[in-house]
């Protein structure tokens, strides 16, 4: 009998972007850096620490990877101050208490293959196709309190993020908008066919990183993108993705 090859294993945490996004829909929250928050973050860290994680990818620009990791040096020598955003509150602690030797960038943002912007396409869609835009974003639109962090703490918001029901809608959300059109102009497809670009990029550097099964990688990224490239990864057979929830509650 053949022995079954082990194969990596990826926890894909999706969040939402503690920093300054060109985002349609943002998360709107309170002081970050507030003694509260702060003490919420650093649960979430030790929550997803013990992960172990051997690799940390995070959602930045490939090509940033060598700038990225100056501000990783700088900040386990104790030299740098960490600022406002996902990477570095909850990538460069994790990744420092497991005493890896850098973070991975391995996002994309290059113009590729799209003629529009999420922008346009969503005005478009708001301005010619008002039943289709609120069939497609209405959820975002109406569900304040589901992207507002309001009085949950950090791991109860991320909690309810990373719940399948909601990052399926994301994904549902995502992938109706192919039907944003007209006649044979697929507004929405001009932005759409960026986005899985991107995602299959960054499915594609993820695998990179997979390099032996003894590899555990945490993937920090928009809570968007999980479905989507989760998909990519279970669809793949190379690896094994585990689930976020139980790092959580």
């Amino acid at each position: 009998m053949t022995e079954m090859h082990k194969k990596p294993t990826i926890l894909m945490l999706g969040t939402f972007h503690m920093g300054e996004t060109a985002d349609v829909y943002v998360t709107e929250t309170d002081d970050l850096f507030s003694e509260t928050r702060q003490k919420e973050i650093k649960e979430v860290v030790e929550r997803l620490s013990a992960f172990k994680p051997t690799k940390v990818a995070v959602e930045v620009e490939k090509k940033w990877d060598a700038a990225l990791n100056e501000k990783y040096d700088a900040y386990i020598n104790g030299e740098y101050e960490l600022e406002m955003n996902e990477v570095f509150q909850l990538g460069f602690r994790v990744a420092k208490d497991a005493g890896l030797p850098k973070v991975d960038a391995i996002d994309w943002m290059e113009k590729g293959s799209g003629r529009r912007s999420s922008g346009e396409v969503y005005e478009w869609a708001k301005a010619n196709q008002p039943e289709l835009f609120q069939e497609t974003f209405g959820w975002l639109e109406d569900g304040h309190d589901l992207l507002a962090i309001g009085d949950r703490t950090m791991k109860e918001w991320l909690t309810n993020a990373n719940h399948p029901d909601v990052i399926s809608q994301h994904h549902r959300m995502n992938l109706n908008i192919a039907r944003i059109k007209e006649a044979n102009s697929y507004v929405g497809i001009d932005w759409l066919v960026w986005w899985y670009e991107r995602n299959l990029i960054m499915f594609s550097n993820l695998m990179d990183l997979a390099s032996s099964g003894d590899e555990r990688i945490l993937f920090i990224v928009g809570s968007g993108h999980v479905e989507i490239v989760g998909n990519f990864l279970r669809e793949s057979g190379e690896v094994v993705l585990e689930p976020v929830h139980p790092y959580l509650v």
